[in-house]
């Protein structure tokens, strides 16, 4: 007989985050809505599973990336900083410096060059 398959790491880590303390409070930890929680968990989430990976990665399973500016930084801090509204950015210079880095060529940044 084969084993089932088996769930990818992140998906355990949420899945054991829940049972600790509920998906609503996982939820506000990543970020996201309790829905996209209890949809992933289900194994319906039709929207982008890859970003609520690398939010669970970075929050929950403490994975970092090598920032340019920041140097190690959490997965979903990276991501953060990539959805900074450009209105925003400029309030202080390392959120300057890393909103430059994230629209100009950083390997982590999921964005478009702008510069």
């Amino acid at each position: 007989m084969t084993e089932p398959p088996r769930d990818p790491e992140w998906l355990t880590a949420l899945r054991d985050a829940c049972a600790e303390t509920s998906q609503a409070g996982v939820a506000r930890k990543l970020g996201v809505s309790p829905a996209m929680i209890s949809q992933a968990l289900k194994g319906v989430y039709k929207g982008d599973i890859a970003r609520l990976q690398t939010l669970v990665e970075g929050a929950l399973l403490r994975q970092t990336v090598d920032c340019p500016i920041a140097g190690d930084l959490p997965k979903n801090r990276c991501l953060e900083h990539q959805a900074r509204d450009r209105r925003f950015a400029f309030v202080n210079p390392l959120y300057s410096k890393l909103y430059r880095a994230c629209r100009s060529g950083c390997p982590h940044s999921k964005l478009s060059k702008e510069y």
